[in-house]
């Protein structure tokens, strides 16, 4: 702009000085970094928290409902209100091969005569569960299998029962008298290992060095020998087989 005083013109110079220095800008970058920084640390450990508990439902739904369906069936092995069904339960020899289950503690096969017919021909009264390829299968009568769970390392079974030598005591069965006295037997030890499919990127780790037992004390997984980072959960429950020896 210009300005005339006494016939001169004069010419003003307008400076503005209003803005930020180098340091401010510093200053409000650190302070941004820090936020952005604490934002992105929250986001990752909520992540963490997040896979960590799916992981932990995943195996203990996937080990309960298995767990729970088992016990269900086992419970009415020998259920026989005709008493001429013929139901009961069947233990099976292990074939001796070192390179699949053992079949004696990995198998059971039980049956009951559920509608009182006098037999146990329909497809729900025929049951056995076995341990093939990490999945616990049921097949019934008709031979159709269902899974009813993945990623299960150890099903196990222990027969207790009535000795055959003294009646009155109650002893563990070996495979000798569960396969020869079925009769006998009077309750069963269930024991299963479940491990996560996989273990998360983002997750809290976890090193499994366990040794996992079932309740006769028999070593059924020493992951002492060879710790990994998947999470596992073991399940153990004694089946009172009420209806045998009725």
């Amino acid at each position: 702009p210009a300005d005339i005083r006494g016939g001169k013109q004069m010419t003003r110079k307008l400076t503005c000085n209003a803005g930020f220095t180098l340091i401010e800008l510093m200053i409000a970058s650190a302070i941004f970094s820090v936020v952005i920084a604490g934002v992105i640390g929250a986001f990752w450990e909520q992540m963490r928290s997040h896979n960590t508990q799916q992981q932990i439902l995943g195996v203990h739904q996937n080990a309960r409902a298995a767990m729970y369906y088992i016990t269900q069936e086992l419970r009415m092995a020998g259920f026989d209100p005709t008493g001429t069904a013929g139901a009961g339960l069947t233990a099976t020899a292990d074939d001796g091969d070192t390179a699949d289950i053992d079949e004696f503690r990995n198998i059971t096969r039980f049956s009951m005569d559920l509608n009182g017919n006098g037999n146990t021909a329909d497809a729900d009264e025929d049951i056995t569960y076995t341990l093939v390829d990490n999945q616990i299968i049921r097949t019934d009568g008709a031979g159709n299998d269902q899974t009813l769970a993945d990623n299960i390392e150890v099903l196990d079974f222990v027969y207790h029962g009535i000795n055959p030598n003294l009646p009155n005591n109650m002893i563990r069965f070996n495979e000798s008298n569960a396969v020869n006295n079925p009769g006998n037997i009077r309750s069963v030890n269930v024991t299963i290992i479940a491990r996560a499919a996989v273990v998360p990127v983002i997750s809290y780790k976890v090193e499994d060095n366990n040794e996992y037992l079932n309740i006769d004390g028999d070593s059924l997984l020493n992951k002492n020998i060879a710790p990994d980072n998947f999470r596992r959960i073991m399940l153990k429950k004694t089946v009172k087989l009420r209806n045998m020896g009725l």
